[in-house]
């Protein structure tokens, strides 16, 4: 295991695009960075192609993998953060510095699309990366819990307990059954945490670039999938082992999940989980603070941590950030 230097007011941060691209909403980009900046205390520095756009990415595979290991490399540079997610941060897995990486190990953070580069480099460098920053939300959205959360994980350094958010939403209103933690299956769980979101994930099962499954903690959160998606996900990811010798399963926030128009809405969550699974003695434990529109913890993939899906409980088990 290998741990980032933790951040101090002032820091300066990258931000890059490794994949979608934001050119179309610059402004969004521009009021995200003054929020953050003024509620963190830290320096944004814009990747050189991180605006850019190629088709229907921020840039060529070389310009993103050049902001990329630039901002690796840049010793004034002490975070690196991604602007949204997409479909092709997989182009940059194989030429990726990992080497250059675990020679500079900084914070490294981001969601969605973010899994499919956070997954790799914790594998291969035993680098402590952050799943939960959806960046152009800090244009729009209050964000006091998430932001409670990176101080305790990149400025002290220990999460300790986690606790659900009192003002939970989905803040762009999708509507959902989601009412606070639930226990899918009871138990309890400690180990390793692996996974983020699972379609990029799923990506690599069974590729060299898989994590080693056996006794860790998998977290999996999906983006606009109806219940017949997640059904088909899950089922998926059973049928390529992904379950069958971890310690325990949580089950981030599925948006679009109970969208009503959508045929199945009603199928309850638990249920659906239950039966693809099929794992009666694995604990599963859904946390909606982990997925997309809604503030996040900063979820440190690679670090030690327990749960109990009976008492509903969530701790981190180690310092994170030194």
């Amino acid at each position: 295991v290998m741990k980032p230097k933790r951040l101090k007011k002032g820091d300066k941060v990258a931000l890059i695009s490794p994949s979608n691209p934001v050119k179309d909403r610059l402004e969004v980009v521009d009021l995200a960075i003054k929020n953050f900046e003024q509620q963190t205390g830290l320096e944004v520095v814009v990747g050189k192609n991180a605006l850019g756009k190629y088709y229907y990415s921020s840039g060529t595979k070389q310009e993103r993998l050049d902001d990329f290991h630039e901002a690796i490399a840049n010793p004034e540079i002490k975070a690196v953060l991604f602007t949204v997610g997409g479909s092709v941060a997989i182009d940059m897995v194989e030429e990726i510095d990992y080497e250059l990486v675990a020679n500079n190990p900084k914070i490294i953070s981001g969601i969605s699309d973010g899994t499919t580069l956070l997954t790799p480099i914790t594998k291969n460098t035993g680098l402590i990366t952050f799943l939960g920053l959806e960046f152009l939300q800090y244009a729009e959205f209050d964000m006091d819990y998430q932001v409670e959360s990176i101080r305790k994980a990149w400025f002290d350094g220990n999460m300790g307990k986690i606790k659900p958010n009192p003002n939970w939403k989905d803040f762009k209103g999708f509507h959902n059954e989601y009412n606070g933690w639930q226990t899918i299956q009871e138990g309890n769980a400690e180990g390793v945490i692996t996974g983020g979101n699972a379609t990029c994930f799923g990506y690599f099962l069974n590729t060299p670039f898989q994590p080693d499954l056996k006794d860790k903690i998998l977290v999996l959160e999906g983006y606009k999938h109806p219940k017949r998606e997640i059904h088909r996900i899950l089922k998926e990811h059973k049928l390529r082992g992904a379950f069958d010798s971890i310690a325990g399963l949580i089950l981030g926030y599925w948006v679009g999940a109970d969208e009503q128009e959508v045929v199945g809405h009603e199928r309850p969550f638990k249920e659906l989980v239950v039966e693809t699974i099929d794992r009666p003695e694995l604990p599963i434990l859904q946390v909606g603070e982990i997925g997309h529109h809604v503030a996040n913890i900063m979820l440190p993939i690679g670090a030690k941590a327990r749960f109990s899906a009976d008492d509903k409980e969530f701790e981190i088990l180690e310092s994170i950030t030194e």
